[in-house]
């Protein structure tokens, strides 16, 4: 007996809807023949980058790798509806609309398994495990480790070169990789800027995202996985903490001064980059080292050993088919992807 369509239930508004065009088939040899002709170099960097970061929203992908949210959203669009290498979804929010999430897509795999000479199934791309982040309780999480990325590598742009550069950035998933026997960071990260005396000065870092749901004890508990891998490395890697509130800032360094860690660690929220921005001198070490907050660029002074940059993770030591992709894609052609927004 055939259902009463007006007796089918509705999704209920209060659940997260993924948004998909159509299920996605395997696919096709012509179809990945034609991504041949049409992706551009800043397309494929998107596909690794998606890889590698797992989700990032519109506005994140816009202020890395574009000049402009409208040519970005032109080109996410051709790129989600019409070559369908990437897919999107749309958390809900309690108040307000979330932008549109970006993952990778099965055509978007098939590419990078391509790149790498393997299967798909060798490359590890689930479909379903990829879009179910949409319903991740981690979501938010990576979303606001990525957010800082993206803010980081938006200072370093062309035209901001002399305030520095991004040189690296690698995701969870790398430094789990890397170092996952001895700590778990968010991210690390290098910067480079110039030096006064002539030169360039650079600075590596390990971040711990904080959302406020642990206990302080708990979140100071993960700097013995940092003091065991600096003495394994020796490499005193600064630690920076990324709190929510000034408030939540100011008893962590009340833990630190009563135990002062290992290694480096200095804590930043939003409140104290509201007027410096992400480049300023927003960072407060802990221990009482100094009596200002630092420029990021100030912390290679606390920093003592080999830069882990100086071997990179390549498939040998990560057991991975690719090394982490550079933080911002390579310089298009178009200065800003004027002719890539129309395919």
């Amino acid at each position: 007996m055939a259902l009463d369509p007006r007796h089918i239930p509705q999704h209920p508004n209060y659940l997260q809807k993924v948004i998909v065009n159509t299920p996605a088939p395997g696919p096709r040899r012509a179809a990945l023949a034609d991504l041949a002709a049409r992706l551009t170099a800043r397309d494929r960097w998107l596909l690794h980058a998606l890889r590698e970061h797992q989700v990032l929203t519109g506005p994140q992908i816009a202020r890395i790798a574009y000049t402009n949210i409208r040519t970005a959203n032109l080109r996410l669009a051709l790129l989600t509806n019409d070559m369908r290498v990437i897919e999107r979804f749309r958390p809900l929010r309690i108040s307000g609309s979330a932008p549109e999430h970006y993952v990778l897509g099965a055509y978007g795999a098939q590419v990078l398994a391509a790149e790498a000479g393997v299967t798909i199934k060798q490359l590890g791309y689930h479909r379903s495990r990829t879009l179910g982040i949409a319903h991740s309780p981690r979501l938010r999480h990576t979303v606001g480790v990525n957010e800082l990325y993206s803010h980081f590598a938006a200072a370093s742009a062309p035209a901001n070169d002399p305030v520095g550069a991004l040189s690296a950035w690698w995701s969870e998933l790398t430094c789990f990789h890397l170092y996952g026997d001895l700590a778990r960071p968010d991210a690390f990260g290098s910067w480079q800027a110039p030096d006064p005396r002539g030169g360039v000065r650079s600075t590596e870092f390990f971040l711990e995202y904080d959302t406020g749901t642990e206990n302080l004890e708990r979140l100071l508990g993960k700097l013995d996985g940092y003091a065991r891998l600096a003495q394994v490395t020796g490499t005193d890697t600064p630690v920076l903490f990324w709190l929510q509130s000034p408030l939540r800032e100011r008893a962590l360094h009340r833990l630190l001064a009563l135990n002062p860690p290992a290694v480096p660690v200095a804590t930043a929220t939003p409140e104290s980059c509201r007027e410096s921005g992400i480049t300023g001198p927003i960072w407060d070490l802990a221990a009482r080292r100094t009596s200002r907050r630092l420029h990021l660029i100030e912390l290679a002074a606390y920093t003592r050993g080999t830069r882990h940059t100086d071997h990179d993770p390549d498939a040998d030591r990560t057991g991975r088919l690719f090394a982490p992709p550079q933080p911002r894609p390579p310089a298009s052609r178009t200065g800003g992807g004027g002719s890539e927004a129309h395919g």
